[in-house]
């Protein structure tokens, strides 16, 4: 058996299932994310092309693509940016005209929904490879989810039993 050294404790993934990760990520992402002001430009100083650091893009890609997949609105999305850039929530609310305490709040509605969309989307690839369960395609959104009652509501008149939609889409049409 080895032992995990503080040392070693750097070089271990995160794990978008923690709000407190998904929180550093966001805050921390100007420090750490050597590609967060390239631009879609290239990654070079002074000295030749810089190393890329894989477990810092794939992290930052993942956490990405969460972001996307949670639909958040422009506000929540500039709330974002701008944590990201480094800047004071107190500098946010400022910036966008609320108080400070409001920014906190909003990034933690933030932060949680994310955390949430890592945990179904986990949910999802266990349900499906390692499972092997049924799938079905939403006529919203198009993905091919589990067909079961966390990914879809009960329909008694379809041939399934469950509705056409997923509940996300479900969700965001009557918040609408």
């Amino acid at each position: 058996m080895t032992h995990i050294t503080n040392k070693d404790l750097m070089f271990q993934p995160f794990v978008m299932n923690d709000i407190g990760v998904v929180e550093l990520l966001i805050e921390y992402r100007y420090k750490y994310d050597d590609n967060l002001f390239l631009g879609g430009g290239s990654s070079l100083d002074v000295t030749g092309v810089k190393a890329i650091n894989q477990e810092v893009v794939a992290t930052y890609a993942s956490l990405d693509r969460l972001i996307k997949l949670c639909g958040f609105t422009e506000q929540q999305l500039l709330l974002i940016k701008m944590v990201e850039q480094g800047y004071t929530h107190r500098e946010i609310g400022e910036a966008v005209g609320i108080e400070y305490q409001n920014v906190k709040k909003a990034l933690k509605t933030v932060y949680k929904a994310i955390v949430k969309e890592n945990e179904r989307q986990w949910r999802r690839v266990i349900y499906t490879n390692t499972l092997g369960l049924k799938t079905k395609q939403c006529t919203k959104c198009e993905e091919h989810l589990p067909a079961t009652n966390e990914f879809y509501r009960d329909d008694v008149r379809s041939k399934d039993g469950l509705q056409s939609r997923c509940r996300e889409c479900e969700n965001r049409s009557r918040k609408k």
